[in-house]
């Protein structure tokens, strides 16, 4: 009798905990083979590795020290971790049972965490990724390369490094959640780049059947909050390094950024009005935050936007803009003919534009001769002294016989001053084009045009008597 009740403990605690067990290591190992999976088919593109791989019953997975290679790339982007919040594991193993062909659609609820990820973009390592970044087509649609001194265009790594960033850190999060009862579809997107810029998106729809983009036409917006925030110091930064490139003031350039910017949004067929003129100007010569909000007193659909009267869409749409948390009163524009203020695919039957040829740049270390050194402020040198020392930084000051090249230290900078005179020899590093390899029916064509053109100048000279 007293065996029978200890089996029947034993059954009651040991089965719960074989079951935890099992349940554990079981989703422990699905995970991992839809990670390595996953892996396998990015091979082509890009090498992923991860260090260690920790799950739990409640639908937690942290993926950390993850290291990504693109092809063709020796440096990794690193990510410190991953951290991805869902359903429950017997929720997750039950929607991924073999289901007879049938398509198997997204929990109800995500959420993932990206947290410390680096990328290196000291020495070659810029210009390699950009190049990385055009083959791949991380271009504007205009084909026009990445230029932070254009208005509506984003950086190039290669102005990053220019400007004097080595890593770009930063973090993202992204989730969303479904409510199918009410029919409710709520997601966000954070994206911080330490130092430069905040990225938040927050979108609320209504009448939402599932989670499936071809049923989600008849959706229904019920908010929309985009904020950014450009750190006043990099605006800074950048408003520097482009008034130099064109030759102008920095206070200068944020004039001219807004205007350009103005100018782009009007080419669109938008024309704001005076308060949104004033509150674009603002955000471009102070930077700070921007913060857009649509509040539709009632949810508004892609296909009723595109019937609204334009001078009601503002008002239909609950349009509101802040600037550095000062709300702009004046938000009215004018929408010229023939825009919409929804983009649809108007190219059909129309022929593409053909790309400009890709221009590539690299940097190297030229010899220069230590007399024009100034010429070469903000660069990174190589100095060496004729008694063999070697000094190798950014150069900050090169006058009067005077040099002074600024070097990173652990824990800070260090600022080196060297007398010109006892320097024997000096390099620096600048940007060259990097001419594509020239076939030989090309290169024929080339002499051969190169001759044409001699022998004209020759008769040219000839008639003229020179």
């Amino acid at each position: 009798m007293v065996r029978r009740r200890r089996n029947i403990w034993v059954w009651l605690i040991g089965m719960p905990i074989i079951f935890w067990a099992v349940a554990h290591w079981g989703f422990y190992y699905f995970v991992k083979s839809k990670l390595d999976g996953a892996i396998l088919q990015a091979a082509p593109h890009a090498a992923i590795h991860y260090r260690d791989l920790n799950t739990s019953l409640s639908g937690k997975i942290d993926v950390q020290g993850i290291g990504i290679v693109p092809a063709g790339q020796e440096q990794d982007i690193l990510i410190h971790m991953v951290h991805v919040q869902g359903p429950d594991a017997v929720s997750y193993l039950v929607r991924n049972l073999p289901s007879l062909g049938k398509t198997i659609p997204p929990p109800d609820t995500l959420n993932v965490v990206v947290k410390g990820i680096e990328l290196d973009i000291s020495g070659e390592r810029a210009a390699q990724l950009d190049r990385f970044g055009e083959r791949a087509g991380y271009r504007r649609t205009d084909g026009k390369q990445q230029d932070i001194c254009r208005a509506g265009s984003g950086p190039s790594l290669i102005q990053l490094q220019e400007m004097g960033l080595e890593v770009l850190q930063g973090d993202m999060r992204f989730g969303y959640q479904y409510l199918p009862s009410l029919q409710k579809l709520y997601s966000d997107f954070s994206l911080d780049i330490q130092g430069m810029q905040h990225l938040a998106l927050s979108l609320a729809l209504n009448n939402v059947p599932a989670l499936d983009p071809q049923k989600m036409l008849p959706a229904l917006l019920s908010s929309l909050k985009i904020s950014y925030e450009n750190s006043p110091e990099f605006g800074q930064k950048v408003a520097e390094y482009c008034a130099q490139k064109r030759g102008v003031t920095p206070e200068d350039f944020k004039l001219l950024m807004a205007d350009e910017l103005i100018r782009e949004i009007e080419r669109k067929g938008i024309v704001p009005g005076p308060g949104l003129k004033y509150a674009l100007k603002e955000y471009v010569t102070s930077w700070g935050s921007l913060l857009l909000e649509l509040s539709p007193p009632t949810p508004v659909g892609i296909f009723a936007l595109m019937k609204l009267p334009r001078e009601q869409v503002a008002e239909k749409l609950g349009l509101q803009v802040a600037v550095n948390n000062r709300l702009v009163t004046d938000l009215s524009f004018r929408v010229l003919d023939g825009v919409s203020l929804v983009r649809r695919n108007s190219g059909a039957g129309k022929k593409s534009k053909p790309l400009p040829p890709k221009v590539e740049y690299m940097w190297e270390y030229r010899k220069v001769a230590v007399g024009r050194l100034s010429n070469y402020l903000d660069h990174k040198v190589i100095l060496k002294e004729r008694d063999g020392r070697t000094h190798k930084g950014t150069l900050v000051e090169a006058k009067d016989g005077r040099i002074s090249i600024q070097q990173r230290i652990s824990g800070g900078k260090f600022t080196a001053h060297l007398q010109g005179s006892n320097i024997s020899s000096a390099q620096a590093r600048v940007r060259v084009r990097v001419r594509p390899p020239v076939s030989a029916p090309q290169q024929a064509v080339s002499q051969k045009t190169n001759t044409d053109d001699a022998k004209a100048a020759a008769e040219q000279r000839q008639q003229t008597g020179g």
